[in-house]
């Protein structure tokens, strides 16, 4: 399959892919997270956003066999886990709160000791067990994005 072969394709034979279906997973850690500011469209507040792109390792038993089979092979779909931090200093609690989210999400990679910055940076090729869940995109129902939530250990 390539991009020249497709260009003869017809557009109405063009079908969104299905998601990976809901359910647990054993998600690896491929790459040192990204940080970057975010401003959110609808309230206007300023986040700084640590994101961790991570590739699925395999579904927990728990995942619908029959809707693995309609996906296909799980193994490097990729995804992400991003936290947000808020830039208001009149909201500590609020960064408080997102500083332990990521703090239990390190502990579930087996980083639980040492600064966040070397957790950070000590994160690559480490597993956790997320459950991944779809969401309906706001502006446009029929896009449904697979996020990951909860997590755990492996």
């Amino acid at each position: 399959m390539n991009f020249t072969d497709a260009l003869n394709r017809n557009l109405e034979d063009i079908k969104r892919p299905p998601n990976l279906p809901v359910g647990h997973y054993v998600w690896q850690i491929n790459r040192v997270p990204e940080q970057e500011a975010f401003t959110s469209r609808n309230t206007g507040d300023t986040f700084d956003r640590l994101t961790f792109q991570v590739v699925c390792v395999e579904p927990m038993d728990d995942v619908d066999a029959d809707e693995l089979e309609e996906y296909g092979n799980v193994q490097g779909t990729p995804n992400r886990k991003s936290f947000l931090f808020t830039q208001n200093e009149e909201e500590a609690v609020k960064f408080e709160q997102s500083m332990n989210n990521l703090k239990r999400f390190l502990g579930h990679c087996g980083l639980e000791e040492g600064n966040v910055e070397a957790a950070i940076n000590d994160c690559v090729g480490k597993q956790f067990v997320g459950e991944l869940g779809h969401r309906p995109d706001p502006n446009d129902p029929e896009v449904i994005y697979a996020e990951i939530g909860r997590t755990a250990k492996v």
